[in-house]
């Protein structure tokens, strides 16, 4: 039976190399401390993608998992522990990523397939009777030093006041951004009237929507993957339990707007992180193997 699964494994990945006109690379010897998206893709108004913060005492954190519908999206909870890498004695393209405890829904490994030293399939045995390879991952290095952009805003906003920040995102692929509306953990800094639950939407060109910021600590599960985005970027931690809303979207190339709210009077401090970390995006050349 493991055989057979190694068999059918290497069966689809030359299928799937072969039929898009990619090549293969020898897996790195060993993982780095890095930033990894998986992304999926199962029709093309349905997408989902999770980051893994990969630590050099083999610790791992995944940071959020997300998908987005035609109309709708959605972030899980976090979880976290340790990995050991290993590679594939019998095919250098190959290494597995071994958890404990095993990633959120049950994952224990994650098979990677190299058609690079930093991008390539992941394969879930699971899926391989009833579905071919749609899986892709790409490797980060976990210092954000390249790329990275931060601007960042502070209003004096009436109850019910809005506030405008515009920013754009460069040509060569979908990039990560963080935005934050920060109200109370300004008085960490000396700020005395702040705004509560400040919000915000994030809107293209075309004026369509993107995404809308959630209150970053409503879900406890979740706080852990903010607090290490935070960190990541170079942003302050927000105070425990704070009503602020936060955002974590992968966005094209292109002009965008973030309309910020209050909910009462104060300040408020508008910032928009655009990551130095490119998104799988679209994964065109893997969905349709």
């Amino acid at each position: 039976m493991k055989l057979l699964a190694r068999s059918l494994m290497t069966l689809f990945v030359a299928v799937g190399l072969a039929s898009q006109g990619h090549g293969q690379a020898t897996a790195p010897q060993s993982f780095p401390p890095c930033l990894i998206q998986y992304g999926f893709m199962g029709t093309s108004t349905y997408v989902t993608w999770s980051l893994v913060l990969y630590n050099a005492d083999q610790t791992y954190v995944e940071i959020n998992s997300f998908w987005k519908g035609a109309f709708e999206s959605g972030t899980y909870a976090t979880s976290s522990g340790t990995y050991t890498y290993t590679l594939d004695p019998e095919d250098p393209t190959h290494a597995t990523i071994s958890y404990l405890p095993p990633r959120r829904g049950g994952t224990a490994a994650d098979q990677l397939y190299f058609i690079s030293t930093a991008t390539g399939f992941q394969i879930s045995l699971s899926n391989l009777i009833t579905t071919l390879p749609q899986r892709e991952f790409r490797m980060y290095p976990r210092q954000v030093s390249d790329g990275a952009v931060n601007i960042s805003s502070r209003y004096q906003l009436a109850s019910g006041g809005a506030a405008t920040s515009g920013f754009v995102i460069e040509s060569g692929g979908p990039r990560f951004v963080l935005i934050r509306a920060v109200g109370g953990s300004l008085k960490n800094f000396g700020v005395s009237s702040t705004a509560s639950s400040p919000s915000f939407s994030v809107y293209d060109s075309t004026k369509f929507l993107w995404g809308t910021s959630t209150k970053w600590s409503s879900d406890p599960n979740l706080v852990n993957g903010y607090d290490t985005i935070f960190a990541l970027a170079g942003a302050f931690p927000l105070n425990s339990g704070s009503d602020e809303g936060v955002l974590l979207v992968p966005l094209n190339p292109g002009a965008y707007t973030a309309v910020f709210q209050a909910g009462s009077a104060g300040s408020i401090l508008c910032e928009v992180y655009i990551l130095s970390f490119e998104s799988v995006g679209q994964m065109s050349w893997i969905d349709g193997i």
